[in-house]
């Protein structure tokens, strides 16, 4: 079962990729999609989670395993259910569009990759060969400290 505040995430981010690129999309990258919001939503200012849920480091990336379970059904096809816009505050949901609009021209598996190059999902590993699986917990504390890192050398 997945938190009333991880609801809101997926339905702004389904909502938003739809309307941006004309198209569903698949639970993987649905996955890395609340993956990359969540960690650099934490990252910028010092922020609280949006949601309480925590990631794994999972073969392909980091996966709720909660929302694994929600969508599962779909396997690679896109998620067709309908969705509405939340109440959330809109200094959240225009930052949730942002995000959207920059990682979501990827599909899932470039996503994945993505994620196999960065500190959070590597360290939660410890050295696992990526084909092997896992279900070990990536922190809060490890995406945020990284994502913080990442943008402080754009802005720096």
């Amino acid at each position: 079962m997945i938190s009333e505040n991880l609801k809101k995430i997926v339905s702004i981010i389904i909502l938003h990729h739809r309307d941006v690129f004309q198209e569903s999309l698949t639970p993987m990258k649905l996955q890395k999609l609340c993956y990359y919001v969540q960690a650099i939503y934490m990252a910028t200012h010092d922020r609280e989670p949006l949601f309480e849920e925590n990631f794994e480091a999972w073969t392909y990336g980091p996966v709720i395993r909660a929302l694994y379970d929600e969508y599962k059904d779909y396997g690679w096809r896109s998620i067709q259910e309908e969705f509405e816009l939340p109440e959330i505050e809109p200094e959240k949901i225009e930052f949730i569009e942002q995000i959207v609009e920059a990682y979501g021209r990827y599909d899932g598996a470039a996503l994945a990759t993505m994620t196999h190059r960065e500190d959070p999902w590597l360290d939660a590993r410890k050295g696992l060969p990526e084909t092997e699986g896992s279900n070990a917990l990536i922190s809060k504390e490890s995406m945020k400290s990284f994502f913080a890192r990442k943008l402080a050398a754009y802005v720096g």
